[in-house]
């Protein structure tokens, strides 16, 4: 993940240099499925908003299992957003994603596409895909909940299907 810093930190100004053109900073990195190589989709979207935190990165195989994976940064599911109750002097760039919510939306298909579409308390999930050996493809929507209150990571509620057809791999999706 990268960042594009507009301004300079509170506290690392040096008021002596002059301003430079503005470089990304890489922020964060992480590999979400270990060694696998089959490429993956990516989404990013205020999936269970309410609980805070940076927006979740949401990545699904577009091979093998087809697994889908959510990231958040400092969330509820972490005991509260403590990166806003520092004070503005110790901000920086960079966030500590971690695993929240993981599925096979298809159970082990062959790759699944990911986006999100935007709600009013935050975002539901959008997974397309296709049954292991079956000649159909589908959407399917998604919320994610909370179990209980000391819960750390979410659980996928299945709110629908969105559409479906003949096809032989995952439809391509757009979103927010």
């Amino acid at each position: 993940m990268f960042a594009f810093p507009l301004l300079t930190p509170i506290g690392k100004a040096d008021h002596t240099a002059t301003q430079t053109a503005v470089q990304p900073v890489n922020t964060a990195s992480f590999i979400p499925f270990g060694d696998y190589r089959g490429g993956v989709s990516l989404a990013t979207g205020w999936l269970a908003g309410a609980l805070g935190g940076a927006k979740r990165i949401i990545v699904g195989q577009l091979a093998d299992s087809g697994s889908v994976k959510i990231f958040s940064s400092v969330s509820a599911l972490d005991g509260g957003p403590s990166l806003y109750l520092q004070s503005p002097e110790h901000h920086d760039h960079g966030a500590p994603f971690r695993e929240i919510a993981s599925f096979e939306a298809f159970g082990g298909s062959d790759g699944a596409r990911v986006a999100t579409t935007s709600t009013t308390t935050g975002a539901n999930l959008l997974v397309s895909g296709a049954a292991p050996g079956g000649t159909d493809a589908s959407v399917i929507k998604y919320a994610f909940v909370r179990p209980n209150v000391q819960s750390t990571t979410l659980e996928a509620v299945r709110l629908g299907q969105v559409w479906s057809g003949k096809a032989s791999a995952p439809p391509a999706l757009g979103g927010d």
